[in-house]
């Protein structure tokens, strides 16, 4: 297919051949390619610095955001000291029945079983048999007498409970103390509390995107090892706030326990730490 010569400067001379070539139609003819190359060129170059110039600027000349390092700021621990529980009423200790001052009740004495090696010397004692034993009292020392109506037992030593006794069953665990004599207290004082916080927290992305400050308060247990456990949170800020002081409290290594006379007991611990994006 032969190429279209409407707009060849060729055809347009032999056009305007003999005619006034000033004419309007002729000029414009011949400054068409030119114009439209123009206007191709600077339209192209429009868009791209339009897509272009917003990606430039934020590259070379916006001025960038400074990191803001978060601060963490660890108070004072808060003691809370509560009253002393009320006394519970003690038990009254069942009395032995009365008996004539004249009168003697037969008595066997209840000996208690006890280990020991096999090397050990033996006091040879000559034990009542059961049918015995079922006639009369059961004391602290033997006494002959005449025989009870209804044969009773009287010790003032508690019979002996749990393992010890065989009932495969476990003491109860110790009390929690809310405050002792010496307080627990992390390995190296305070300040090595605080630089231990101030090193392992981290400030959760959410809290700091949404400007979350404040002070979770966090309660935990030392217990008698100076071991960490049952940590919670008792006033809490949300955003991942709570989560991250528990697990840091969680991962602590183990303190000097708290003592009461002396001995090693379990305390209960409240420790509060700020959140700051000073």
């Amino acid at each position: 297919m032969e190429k279209s010569s409407y707009l060849s400067m060729t055809f347009n001379n032999i056009v305007f051949k003999g005619r006034n070539q000033a004419y309007g139609a002729y000029v414009l003819r011949k400054a068409y390619s030119k114009n439209m190359t123009r206007a191709y060129l600077i339209a192209t170059a429009i868009f791209s610095g339009a897509l272009v110039g917003p990606l430039v600027e934020s590259m070379f000349f916006a001025t960038p955001e400074k990191y803001v390092k978060p601060v963490f700021e660890v108070v004072e621990p808060i003691i809370i000291t509560l009253p002393p529980p009320p006394e519970s009423p003690k038990p009254e200790k069942a009395l032995p029945p009365a008996t004539a001052a004249s009168e003697k009740v037969a008595t066997e004495r209840f000996v208690k079983p006890k280990v020991v090696s096999n090397d050990a010397i033996i006091k040879e004692e000559v034990l009542a048999n059961q049918e015995d034993l079922s006639k009369v009292n059961i004391g602290t020392q033997t006494i002959e007498g005449d025989l009870p109506e209804i044969p009773t037992t009287v010790l003032t030593e508690a019979p002996p409970t749990g393992i010890e006794a065989g009932t495969a069953e476990t003491p109860d665990k110790p009390d929690v103390y809310l405050h002792v004599e010496q307080m627990p207290e992390f390995e190296g004082g305070t300040k090595a509390l605080m630089n231990y916080l101030s090193r392992k927290l981290r400030y959760p992305s959410m809290a700091q995107s949404n400007g979350i400050e404040g002070t979770v308060v966090v309660t935990f247990v030392v217990n008698s090892a100076g071991e960490i456990s049952d940590v919670k949170v008792l006033k809490g800020l949300g955003f991942g706030t709570d989560e991250e002081a528990a697990r840091v409290i969680q991962s602590m290594p183990n303190w000097q326990p708290g003592r009461q006379n002396g001995r090693a007991v379990p305390v209960r611990y409240t420790l509060p730490i700020k959140f700051s994006l000073k």
